[in-house]
């Protein structure tokens, strides 16, 4: 079984659409085509330019697992894409999240649940607490 590489795919459509387009090239005795690892898997004799152009026609982009790829070459831009960009980011607000949590939960309701002691600009003002 030859992996190849898939950029582009963003739905199950896209995998269906790749799959039917290179199960119609001559010699593809099977594919199968997974969008959760971007890749293929082709068995059969057809040669890889033509498996390649059969995905490239459909509108993605395709390349050989494994093939030497160089840094600029476009599929490596692609996989630098597909990095995880986001998970970072919502870490570092749901740390600061938390940390505002904390505090607002001690303001709200320490003194009630834990007999926590308050701040006296906010002992028994009722607005500043319902501000807060």
């Amino acid at each position: 079984m030859e992996q190849y590489n898939v950029t582009g795919m963003s739905c199950a459509a896209c995998s269906t659409r790749v799959e039917k387009a290179v199960s119609k090239v001559p010699g593809v005795t099977s594919c199968s085509v997974s969008l959760l690892t971007n890749s293929m898997g082709i068995e059969g004799t057809a040669s890889p330019e033509s498996i390649i152009k059969a995905v490239e026609d459909a509108g993605y982009g395709a390349s050989k697992k494994g093939a030497a790829q160089n840094s600029t070459s476009p599929d490596v831009a692609a996989e630098e894409a597909l990095k995880d960009r986001e998970t970072p980011k919502l870490k570092k607000r749901l740390i600061a999240s938390v940390g505002f949590l904390a505090v607002l939960m001690y303001i709200s309701m320490g003194h009630m649940m834990w007999g926590w002691p308050l701040p006296n600009f906010l002992k028994d003002n009722h607005v500043a607490m319902g501000l807060i």
